[in-house]
């Protein structure tokens, strides 16, 4: 008798964005579609703010400044997920304003910090 297919959950993908020497924001994909996103802010090895992304809920905002250092990242920035489809690949885009003793008044960043394709094999 044959066996029936099982179906398998595709690995979580884990993609790094380096903001500085301190600060990366992880992104960690998963779902056997690529349609969930956990995005968190890392200082060092503390997770100091993370948050779920989803295709019905695809976008998060920081809820509080995140100083790291002398670089602050400013409360109200945000974090907006698009899902892979078989044309285009899935990632998190993030707008969000950057404090440093060079750029006191803030610089303002769009930046596309994870990428993927639909597929589980990068």
């Amino acid at each position: 008798m044959a066996k029936a297919p099982t179906a398998t959950a595709a690995a979580p993908l884990v993609l790094t964005f380096i903001l500085s020497s301190q600060v990366s924001i992880v992104t960690t994909v998963t779902g056997d579609a690529r349609q969930y996103a956990n995005v968190a802010i890392q200082n060092g090895s503390i997770t100091a703010w993370s948050a779920s992304l989803t295709q019905l809920n695809n976008s998060q905002q920081l809820p509080y400044d995140i100083v790291a250092g002398q670089m602050t990242i400013k409360k109200g920035a945000t974090f907006t997920l698009t899902v892979p489809t078989s044309s285009q690949q899935g990632f998190v885009f993030s707008q969000m304003t950057i404090v440093t003793p060079e750029n006191p008044d803030g610089q303002q960043y769009g930046i596309q910090v994870a990428s993927w394709p639909l597929s589980s094999s990068i």
